[in-house]
């Protein structure tokens, strides 16, 4: 799914655009930390795994998964993605997911870029529905959806194999 518009960031420091294939090393880069991925369902293999993600997110179907580049204006430098891996148009719903390099975490960029990409689901995006699921050890990003408003609402049991073993997962959603 290609946009039309980015999502506005303000004044932040920081943009939302298209992934791009070039992004590929800096994504696998972080993504490839032990300590990164820990409370995650990566399970990469090698950056040709991101490739996919970067081709399936750039085309005109509508419905089509979307990823975003999320860059440090003063320095262009990548620091993360955010996205609607999985998309129903039947539903009119999105699922949620974002990642930081560490060096970013903890300074408000991911609640930042997930609000300013909610809101354009929501609004532009005609969704009627986000949803995003968290491991359940993963309480940095649970904090990211409480705090923008997205609402807590169960535990999935065994939801998805995380490294060959099955994991609980919290689901949240947002509605319009």
């Amino acid at each position: 799914m290609r946009l039309l518009t980015m999502p506005s960031l303000g004044n932040s420091g920081f943009l939302l655009r298209p992934i791009e294939l070039t992004d590929v090393q800096a994504w696998y880069c972080y993504l490839s930390m032990p300590h990164v991925i820990e409370h995650t369902s990566w399970n990469l293999s090698s950056v040709d795994d991101l490739k996919a993600i970067i081709t399936s997110s750039n085309t005109d179907d509508a419905y089509s998964p979307l990823r975003l580049a999320i860059v440090e204006t003063a320095t262009n430098n990548f620091v993360g993605t955010i996205g609607f891996p999985l998309i129903s148009s039947v539903n009119r719903t999105a699922e949620l997911a974002y990642d930081l390099h560490p060096n970013y975490w903890g300074k408000g960029i991911a609640s930042l870029c997930a609000k300013a990409l909610v809101h354009w689901a929501l609004t532009e995006g005609k969704f009627v529905r986000v949803q995003a699921t968290v491991l359940d050890t993963n309480l940095a990003s649970a904090n990211v959806l409480k705090k923008i408003g997205f609402v807590f609402e169960g535990k999935l049991k065994n939801y998805r194999i995380v490294r060959g073993q099955p994991r609980d997962y919290a689901m949240f959603s947002a509605t319009s």
